[in-house]
């Protein structure tokens, strides 16, 4: 009661009359109050018509209550100047009535409020004191009825103003008060406690019921403070962000868009507010054909009718004929019951984003060269494939290309050239391949297309085909004429498996076999692919745990003197016996030590033991040793065999290294330094296989070598073959007139033999001499070779 009873002071030292106009306003800021006073003023006067109402009423009935009372006149006199009050009060409220109600009222009005119930309360206090003395019981309990009534009518009328309530209660207390003084008998002493009791509870009501009015008016001003900073950020908000707002009702019709929204629409809001949400907006009537996820009128028109929240809804526009996207979200709002009653949202244009978003994706699964897929792209399209396979039974195909004479292209043109080959080659790909097909590069000069062959692996060879056919054609550069090939591996599914790893497998075995074939040509997969493949596997893993456990064997074919029989060479012929799969022919594992690098560490250990076994043979005996291309670029190459040579005590004369026309067909600066450098340490230098490669006279002229060896298939025919027979004569004379050597291999008849000793061939080597044998077998042919060399071949 304290609480409410306090008064809110204007200035230190205020009067009485002063906190008397104030209370009720305890605790509000001077800010506050003027406001809250404009609500409690608003409030009494919403009031007035049915307080003036009441007034005129009971005026009327006290007037006919006391029509033939000694007091009539009095009476009337007050009852007529109540009725005229309250009907000049309600003439004034009438006119007033559309006037909005002021935000803000002073002290002033509640003057005039007080004023006015003063006036009221008084007329009705007279009413009571001049009327009570001589009235009847009746007209007494009339009197007491219409001073109860008026008293706490009026004073919750006035509840919200309380020194009006409290000023019309005590003004009505005053007069009852008066007209009771006369009364010595207990029932006017038991009417002016109750009186007092109730006006009690009236002003204690007032009071509180301006408590809790202050407390709601706090409450919706804060929250008008709230909605005006929200309002502030979101006008900040649409000033300085691509954003703009929207709002719709229960029907789903705008009913708010912001100024950046219409800017959007290019439409004010007075022609698009009201509309449906689905027809403001200008929903496109077709697609980008790159557009995927993106939202129409149709299925935009079901999410807001699912009337639930949603985010980062793309939908396809189309203004000024371009289309464009937006991205709408929305919060739905429903009421305390839960109805709902409208959208809340925000949307943006996300037009360049969605653009970006694009070539980032298109980025992502295309080769950049070329613009076809990569591996993103071919995974994941042969995944949908093998889906539908699954499925419906839809078969497809595996193409695996890898062009041929590609490197040469690199060589001869540089890579731009054969960056443009290769858009070149993509693009006509592209071309061949069918519209649900896939071409992808998966590096290099290496492509893959994902042909959708059904149930017809035929036409992945006709595919094949066509292409090998077209890629064949020379292609125009800019910096010439490049000719290519194309070797291509097919993989079919079903028949060749469905997982995808396998699938691709199995096309590089069928790419792998097109190439062992003689390049530029398709095969299909089979399964004896496959038991290759597993046994060339098998075998690299077994070649390397052979060459760190050193169980690889050399043996020796000898060479001799083609007049005197002598033996004047062997060749070190590397041999591996497993222990398991028996002996493994070198044409097998020698070709798998050269892909996967292990020839460099097998030719060293070649070559080491070779001088090694060889420094205790007769010093006109010579040991040759093959070199692969890979070893004889090694820069280690020459320190290695100096080192051996000195370890071994081994003149550099008895060490022959052979090398083959495929490793000068791309000599480096490297190649003729390492030549001479050999050349100038004494060893001797043999080109191997002559005639059987690229041959070239230029090789001669440009590099020095100690011996020409032969092949042996133009050995083979010679004694039916005059073409043959005359190559062979021409290699022996144009190698004496270069001051070398000549060997022949594949010597297996006595007639070859005799032949080529007419021809002047220097040394001899194949079965007819010797087959190969281990070095301890070599051992014992040297000491048997020269007492039956004048007889074996006199």
């Amino acid at each position: 009661m304290t609480d409410l009873l306090t008064v809110h002071s204007a200035a230190p030292g205020a009067s009485w009359i002063d906190r008397f106009w104030r209370l009720g306003e305890g605790g509000q800021t001077a800010e506050e109050a003027p406001l809250i006073r404009a609500v409690r003023l608003s409030i009494v006067g919403k009031n007035t018509p049915w307080m003036m109402a009441a007034n005129i009423g009971n005026a009327s009935l006290a007037a006919l209550a006391f029509w033939d009372s000694p007091a009539a006149l009095a009476v009337n006199l007050i009852c007529g100047s109540l009725i005229a009050i309250a009907a000049y009060t309600s003439l004034v409220w009438w006119h007033a009535r559309l006037r909005p109600s002021p935000e803000r009222a002073s002290v002033r009005g509640t003057r005039k409020a007080v004023l006015n119930a003063m006036v009221l309360s008084g007329l009705w206090a007279s009413l009571v004191v001049v009327a009570y003395a001589d009235a009847t019981e009746t007209q007494r309990m009339v009197l007491i009825a219409l001073t109860v009534g008026m008293a706490g009518g009026g004073g919750f009328a006035l509840a919200t103003i309380p020194p009006a309530s409290l000023a019309f209660c005590g003004m009505m207390g005053l007069g009852a008060t008066i007209a009771l003084a006369g009364d010595n008998s207990m029932v006017g002493v038991y009417l002016f406690s109750l009186y007092v009791i109730f006006a009690a509870i009236i002003i204690r009501s007032s009071l509180a019921v301006c408590a809790s009015l202050t407390e709601k008016v706090r409450a919706k001003m804060a929250a008008d403070e709230q909605r005006d900073v929200i309002n502030l950020l979101l006008n900040d908000f649409e000033e300085n962000t691509a954003d703009w707002l929207w709002g719709a009702d229960e029907d789903l019709r705008l009913e708010r868009a912001s100024s950046r929204f219409c800017e959007q629409l290019a439409t004010p809001d007075s022609l698009i507010v009201g509309k449906l949400m689905v027809d403001a907006i200008p929903f496109a009537t077709h697609f980008m054909a790159e557009i995927e996820q993106i939202g129409d009128r149709d299925s935009f028109r079901r999410k807001l009718e699912a009337r639930q929240s949603f985010r980062d809804v793309d939908i396809c526009i189309e203004q000024a004929g371009e289309l464009g996207i937006w991205s709408l979200t929305a919060k739905a709002i429903h009421d305390e019951s839960g109805r709902f009653i409208g959208y809340r949202g925000v949307g943006r244009d996300v037009t360049a984003n969605r653009q970006t978003r694009l070539r980032i994706e298109h980025m992502a699964r295309h080769d950049p060269l070329t613009d076809v897929g990569n591996r993103v792209l071919l995974n994941e399209d042969l995944a949908r494939a093998v889906s539908r396979l699954e499925r419906f039974g839809d078969g497809f195909s595996l193409l695996l290309l890898d062009l041929d004479r590609f490197k040469q292209v690199n060589d001869n043109h540089g890579h731009a050239g054969g960056d443009e080959l290769l858009r070149e080659v993509a693009g006509l790909l592209q071309q061949m391949c069918g519209e649900s097909d896939t071409l992808a590069r998966l590096g290099g000069d290496e492509f893959v297309i994902l042909h959708m062959s059904g149930d017809d692996p035929k036409s992945a060879g006709n595919l094949a085909a066509r292409i090998i056919k077209r890629l064949g054609q020379p292609f125009h550069l800019r910096s010439g004429t490049a000719h290519v090939g194309v070797s291509i591996g097919l993989a079919c599914a079903p028949l060749d498996g469905t997982c995808p790893d396998q699938l691709m497998r199995n096309a590089d075995l069928a790419l792998y076999r097109a190439k062992a074939d003689g390049r530029n040509r398709f095969r299909y997969f089979d399964s004896s692919l496959d038991a290759t493949a597993r046994r060339r596997n098998l075998i690299e893993q077994e070649l390397a745990l052979a060459v760190s456990l050193g169980t690889l064997d050399l043996s020796f074919q000898p060479l001799i003197d083609a007049q005197s029989g002598t033996v004047v060479c062997a060749e070190a012929l590397l041999r591996w016996n497993h222990t398991r799969l028996g002996p493994i022919s070198p044409t097998e594992f020698i070709p798998i030590a050269e892909e996967t690098g292990l020839i460099t560490s097998i030719g060293a250990w070649v070559l080491r033991e070779a001088i090694r076994i060889s420094k205790d043979w007769p010093d006109h005996v010579r040991v040759a040793v093959n070199l692969s291309s890979r070893q004889f670029l090694s820069p280690g190459l020459v320190p290695m065999v100096e080192n051996a040579l000195k370890a071994n005590a081994m003149r550099p004369g008895r060490l022959e290294l052979e090398v083959t026309e495929s490793l000068l067909m791309n000599s480096t600066p490297g190649v003729e330094h390492t030549l001479k450098t050999l050349g100038k340490l004494g060893v001797r230098i043999a080109l191997d296989d002559f005639g059987t490669g690229f041959s070239s006279l230029s090789y001669l002229r440009r590099f020095r070598f100690d011996k020409l060896k032969i092949d042996q298939s133009f050995i083979s025919d010679m004694e039916t073959n005059d073409d043959g027979r005359a190559i062979v004569e021409s290699v022996i004379r144009l190698a004496k007139d270069l001051r070398m050597s000549v060997a022949a291999e594949g010597v297996e008849t006595q007639s070859q033999l005799t032949m080529l000793r007419q021809l002047g061939c220097c040394e001899i080597q194949g079965y007819l001499v010797a087959k190969p044998m281990s070095a301890e077998a070599f051992t014992a042919f040297l000491a048997t070779n020269d007492a039956d060399s004048e007889r074996r071949y006199a």
